[in-house]
């Protein structure tokens, strides 16, 4: 076909059908095709495939409304999912909605869910979008690159551009420290000094006593102790498993320890240590950033935050979620348009605002909102000095699933570390295998 095409036929395919399908029919890049904006009165609709809470859902509407300002006869659905039980059931949902023939034009999700997206063929890449669209390129210069990395494909291409981002930080009470003559965290204690910190923290008995440590107990949560040890569930390269790496063990038995060892955590069967902390039944927990809009709302103001406690390294993880154009989207360049505003600076000040995540951008966290509390709000930004993502296979439900079966094993003395690991590393071994044979084709 000739490179050349009419008004009327690019008309048919931006407004009605899919810039996608234009570029692939004349071979083009799908940046020629997006020069330019729609015009401000174009008609139509767009889908999102979204997900969160009620004030994500909120902060969304008014990114919408933003857009609508531009193109007011555009209507915006905004597909909202509470937050979802797993990613894996949330990407099923969205495959069978996509294979209904049921419109997604805008695909919201978290790192855990990335990769499975792109192999599946549901979003587009858009590095040639970004480098012809001054307002794209502008979104990603402004996030930092370890955030924007972390979510591109195994082919080093953009599919998602970041709308979020949560790590793993310890949170610790001031005044328990102080009543206990303690100093506040180093910056750059180790395990040891977290375990001894925590014993002094550790007194009482019954429904008196008071923990030094409260373990999240969940796969995001604990991956810092891995990181932190210099190794991780999975090889760097996230095919296969590594839970026979002996520092992998060292780690395991290490959380194990606090709870049936050092008794300095409560037992992590049907414990929400996001009620205990601010109910001061334990002095310490970890956590990003998403507490925070409970410990406003309650006025609870005795918390700060430090740095994951160190055994090889100061490497703690961070998970993020981004905005991704769905292939079967039916106007690609409003959908675009979309993304500029739900990405946009002004969404990152509202999800300041909210407390439940950090934003994508460092420079919405450059005033007094975000750092009045905690006093070492900036700890968050600068723990991307030294951060991992979490591990996100293809795979992450089943990934997931494998391994906190067996630390639930372990945690609850049914198996050794050394027994639980060994069999954990088998079934995910097999696991990383089929993935293999899954992606070859």
């Amino acid at each position: 076909m000739s490179g050349r095409f009419s008004r009327r036929e690019f008309l048919k395919y931006t407004g009605l059908g899919s810039a996608a399908a234009l570029a692939s029919a004349y071979g083009l890049p799908l940046s020629s095709v997006l020069a330019q904006a729609p015009p401000s009165d174009t008609a139509g609709n767009l889908v999102i495939y979204n997900f969160g809470g009620a004030q994500q859902q909120e902060m969304y509407s008014n990114a919408i409304g933003r857009f609508n300002e531009r193109y007011p006869n555009v209507v915006v659905e905004d597909l909202y999912i509470p937050w979802p039980e797993g990613w894996g059931h949330y990407i099923t949902n969205l495959k069978l909605r996509v294979a209904s023939g049921l419109p997604v034009d805008i695909i919201a999700i978290a790192i855990e869910g990335t990769r499975e997206t792109i192999f599946e063929d549901l979003v587009l890449p858009m590095d040639d979008v970004i480098a012809g669209d001054s307002d794209l390129q502008a979104i990603v210069d402004e996030v930092e690159p370890v955030l924007h990395d972390a979510l591109k494909g195994p082919d080093g291409q953009t599919y998602y551009f970041t709308r979020e981002w949560n790590n793993m930080i310890i949170h610790y009470n001031p005044v328990k420290f102080e009543e206990a003559g303690l100093d506040p965290p180093s910056t750059e204690w180790t395990w040891e000094d977290f375990l001894e910190t925590a014993l002094t923290l550790t007194h009482g008995e019954g429904g008196d006593k008071q923990f030094g440590f409260a373990l999240p107990y969940f796969n995001f949560g604990l991956t810092p102790w891995w990181h932190t040890n210099g190794t991780a569930t999975l090889t760097e390269d996230w095919t296969q498993s590594n839970l026979d790496d002996p520092k992998m063990l060292e780690s395991v038995k290490f959380v194990h320890s606090l709870v049936h060892e050092h008794g300095v955590a409560p037992s992590v069967e049907g414990v929400n240590p996001y009620e205990l902390f601010p109910a001061g039944t334990v002095a310490m927990t970890g956590a990003g950033r998403w507490p925070f809009a409970n410990y406003v709302s309650t006025d609870y103001r005795d918390v700060d935050i430090t740095p994951w406690p160190r055994k090889r390294a100061g490497t703690t993880v961070f998970g993020s979620g981004g905005w991704a154009v769905s292939k079967s989207a039916n106007n690609v360049p409003l959908a675009i348009e979309l993304i500029k505003d739900l990405a946009a600076f002004e969404t990152d000040e509202e999800a300041v605002a909210i407390g439940t995540s950090l934003p994508a951008r460092r420079s919405a966290t450059e005033n007094e909102v975000f750092n009045s509390f905690p006093a070492n709000a900036h700890r968050f930004f600068g723990s991307l000095e030294d951060i991992k993502p979490v591990p996100s296979p293809a795979n992450f439900a089943e990934l997931e699933s494998i391994f906190m079966r067996h630390m639930d094993q372990i945690m609850a003395n049914s198996l050794t570390p050394e027994q639980g690991l060994e069999m954990a590393h088998i079934e995910l071994s097999a696991a990383m295998d089929k993935l293999a044979e899954r992606m070859a084709g």
